[in-house]
């Protein structure tokens, strides 16, 4: 069981790496240094240097942002960049465009890495954000929604690949995050029904009489897939009573105690953890 846990581990962090490496511009595409105009600012990616004495690159990209008539400032810098297809919008609220660095630290270091800068008179980061999964940026009527998945529950009763990371939803009002997730229910909703749809209650019925210790589970991956996609969709959506009622109904209840402190065990280490935000309530 060890030996397949880890070699499930080794192919989902080769998948990250592989995204990682094939999605960012700075340093694998030609002409990534190719300047990219916001208004009077521009935005440029750099190649790195390496340090006096060494063999190798620290960082091998760097983001640097123009202002009109100003001096070139450096932003971000890691293993891969690119610039945000969100840039030139207002991310923070403050009425003004900001651009975003995407970067990625490669190899053993884990993280996707966001530099979120806004183009005032002198270019100067607002907040960076780091994530083991990328991160989406939404424009909506209501600002910019920052999504990350957590990271947390990679691995939990599933495969890297069928792993459940509901969202974590925020928005950036100045230098500070905020989770707004309970305020975007409608985003978890779609994700709830659609499991509720595909969830066969003899399937259902099965998973609720089986034993953890019998199997794991590990003979009715879907159903768990399903069943966890619902009650941590309610819980990350700021409703902890509808998904701990879910869970009650729908896990087997012999091991409802163990399944139970397991949540809550990766929730409060997880993204709002990682970020220092208060778990919703």
């Amino acid at each position: 069981m060890a030996f397949i846990a880890a070699v499930i581990f080794f192919l989902g962090c080769a998948a990250s790496l592989k995204a990682a490496d094939t999605s960012f511009d700075c340093p694998s595409t030609d002409n990534y240094q190719q300047p990219h105009k916001f208004g009077p600012y521009t935005a440029q990616l750099l190649p790195g240097h390496k340090p006096q004495g060494k063999q190798r690159f620290e960082f091998r990209c760097l983001g640097t942002i123009t202002p009109p008539g100003g001096v070139r400032k450096l932003i971000a810098k890691d293993w891969t960049l690119t610039i945000d297809p969100i840039s030139g919008t207002d991310v923070n609220g403050d009425g003004k465009p900001d651009l975003i660095f995407d970067g990625h630290t490669s190899g053993a270091r884990c993280c996707y890495e966001y530099w979120i800068a806004g183009l005032s008179k002198l270019p100067r980061l607002e907040k960076q954000i780091r994530s083991e999964l990328p991160i989406s940026f939404e424009k909506t009527e209501n600002g910019v929604l920052i999504s990350i998945p957590e990271a947390a529950f990679q691995y939990f009763l599933l495969p890297a690949e069928q792993s459940v990371t509901p969202n974590v939803i925020l928005k950036l009002e100045g230098s500070t995050l905020k989770d707004v997730s309970a305020q975007n229910q409608s985003e978890y909703d779609d994700l709830i029904a659609k499991a509720k749809a595909q969830l066969a209650p003899a399937d259902l019925e099965k998973f609720h009489n089986s034993r953890y210790n019998d199997k794991l589970f590990s003979d009715q991956l879907p159903t768990v897939r399903l069943v966890l996609t619902i009650v941590l969709n309610y819980l990350y959506s700021g409703r902890e009573a509808q998904a701990w009622q879910a869970f009650q109904e729908m896990w087997p209840p012999t091991d409802q105690s163990r399944a139970k402190s397991i949540i809550l065990e990766r929730r409060g280490r997880g993204v709002l953890s990682e970020l220092g935000l208060p778990a919703q309530r």
